[in-house]
């Protein structure tokens, strides 16, 4: 296996957030609430754990 890396400037962040945000059928808030309640479906955990990697990558807490 051979290691890639991705380049990611703020509006390639942006894009991949409303790409998955539109995936989800739901805003970050709703995913966010889901997840503390523990009723995400595993999709949608997919989708929240990259959110947070976007958020974190951006510099976002």
């Amino acid at each position: 296996m051979v290691p890639t890396v991705t380049f990611l400037n703020s509006r390639s962040i942006a894009t991949q957030r409303n790409d998955l945000l539109a995936r989800a059928h739901m805003s970050l808030d709703e995913l966010r609430e889901k997840g503390e309640t523990f009723q995400l479906d595993p999709e949608e955990q997919s989708i929240l754990r990259a959110l947070d990697e976007l958020d974190f990558l951006e510099g976002d807490d």
